[in-house]
């Protein structure tokens, strides 16, 4: 029991710390704003980085859903309405499962560059200068990430539906036409919106979560590869707990 108290003790200590670091971040904004070589840097790395990945990433999950949909439908004789399959994606699929591979592409890779920047004591450096390190380090990477990932949502949404409109083309001979005219039929403005706001929040998220444990490191080469790996973990699990909260908002509105 002593050690169930200790670890409720830290997990409530390192999410006022993580909520604390959200809100300094937030607040010098404007100084990533600013600071437009910097911020550049940090849009081309989220950016550009995570095309391929997530393209590819899309493309398969609507081969899968519409190969599992697909085949459901047919049992009923309603293979016209596998282009459902296509609300899933903007619903859920889209904006936590590319929230994953940005939280494993760009996340662990800003625990890595702050960790080893707090190992060889280059962050007490920029202290020394008097730039705060959440306005140098995090704001930039925290705007970079909210800016950006509903782009990729978006992009990862593309994909996935070209994806499950050929699928649905060869495996239940469901012409794209008919595929994309389903999907629009039921689509609302609404739900698309709830999307996106979810890819700026889980941006936010992993770019905070994955300061937050560069500045933690300890330890030498150890530490820097023990915090780029409880990056990613707590990164994911704060995707799908904000998941929840958040469509259990949404939803209510």
């Amino acid at each position: 029991m002593p050690a169930f108290v200790e670890s409720v003790k830290r997990t409530c200590a390192a999410a006022y710390d993580v909520a604390a670091l959200t809100l300094d971040s937030i607040r010098h904004i404007g100084y990533a704003l600013k600071r437009h070589k910097l911020l550049f840097k940090q849009l081309y790395e989220v950016g550009n980085s995570s095309l391929v990945i997530v393209g590819v990433f899309g493309l398969f999950v609507g081969l899968i859903l519409v190969l599992y949909g697909g085949d459901q439908l047919r049992r009923f004789n309603q293979e016209k309405l596998v282009g459902l399959t296509g609300l899933a994606i903007v619903w859920e699929f889209g904006p936590v499962f590319t929230a994953f591979i940005v939280a494993g592409r760009i996340g662990s890779a800003y625990a890595a560059e702050i960790g080893t920047m707090q190992v060889y004591d280059e962050i007490d450096a920029l202290k020394s200068m008097g730039i705060k390190p959440e306005a140098y380090l995090v704001s930039p990477r925290l705007v970079a990430c909210a800016l950006l990932l509903p782009l990729l949502v978006i992009y990862a949404d593309f994909a996935a539906l070209m994806g499950g409109a050929g699928m649905a083309w060869f495996y239940v001979r469901v012409a794209p036409r008919e595929f994309f005219r389903i999907f629009f039929q039921y689509l609302e403005f609404r739900e698309m919106a709830r999307s996106l706001v979810k890819a700026v929040i889980f941006g936010g998220i992993i770019a905070v979560v994955g300061c937050y444990h560069g500045f933690k490191t300890t330890g030498g080469a150890a530490g820097v590869g023990k915090s780029t790996t409880q990056s990613v973990v707590h990164s994911l699990l704060a995707v799908l707990v904000a998941d929840y909260f958040i469509s259990k908002i949404l939803l209510a509105l």
